[in-house]
């Protein structure tokens, strides 16, 4: 098996959450180190960091699925104002979660303050 490229991890709810995202598009993963994150402390953390690995056939696949999420997750972390309501919206959702107004693709997504 080869390791997923970005698939070290920190901690095993994030891990585990991608390897969810993984198995659902029909990928096999192998989720490695993650008895050793008790440890991490006691050992260099590096050691005690939770790896995903695939298949050589599924590589390819599996990179282009965290893309996606990857860019998901930039989309919400912007906002888009409904035209209607003037509700502000993540920018990855398709309706106004106030009036349900489809939100229209074209808008220039704003940051949002953190």
């Amino acid at each position: 098996m080869k390791r997923v490229q970005f698939s070290v991890h920190r901690t095993v709810g994030e891990a585990r959450m991608l390897a969810g995202a993984l198995e659902s598009a029909g990928l096999s993963v192998d989720i490695r180190g993650e008895s050793l994150v008790p440890l991490s402390g006691e050992i260099p953390s590096t050691e005690a960091w939770v790896e995903l690995w695939l298949w050589p056939q599924e590589l390819e696949a599996g990179r282009q699925i965290l893309a996606e999420l990857q860019a998901n997750q930039e989309a919400a972390s912007r906002s888009v104002t409904c035209p209607r309501c003037s509700e502000e919206n993540p920018a990855n959702f398709e309706l106004c979660w106030s009036c349900e107004l489809e939100l229209p693709s074209g808008l220039r997504p704003r940051l949002r303050a953190v």
